[in-house]
């Protein structure tokens, strides 16, 4: 089954949250509103949304997954095109490549 995920992730001083849309192929849709009850920076909210997003897909039986997300850094430092100098970011890519290994497909693009 092949999924496709809409992603974007808020932070402000107040709190940070996220949406995700999880859209099969064949037009179901689900819509998730997540709050982040720690403190995170932007970035580390982006990772969170994109973590949430790909476990979301797992649990409804995606076995392949497009991504599409606004954050360039994240999507960058995915593909391996940035490098990553902080160890919760490490950590994080970690986490996402452990949950992509159980797809037969994992694509991430970045939407403006």
């Amino acid at each position: 089954m092949i999924f496709l995920t809409s992603l974007d992730g808020s932070f402000t001083f107040t709190g940070s949250g996220a949406r995700v849309v999880l859209t099969s192929l064949e037009g179901d849709e689900l819509e998730y509103a997540l709050r982040f009850d720690f403190n995170a920076s932007n970035n580390e909210v982006e990772y969170e949304t994109l973590i949430a997003g790909i476990r979301m897909a797992l649990d409804a039986g995606a076995k392949s997954l497009i991504t599409y997300s606004d954050s360039q850094l994240v999507i960058n430092q995915v593909k391996c095109k940035y490098e990553v100098k902080e160890e919760k970011i490490r950590e994080y890519l970690q986490e996402i490549n452990e949950l992509t290994n159980r797809l037969k497909n994992f694509q991430l693009h970045q939407i403006p």
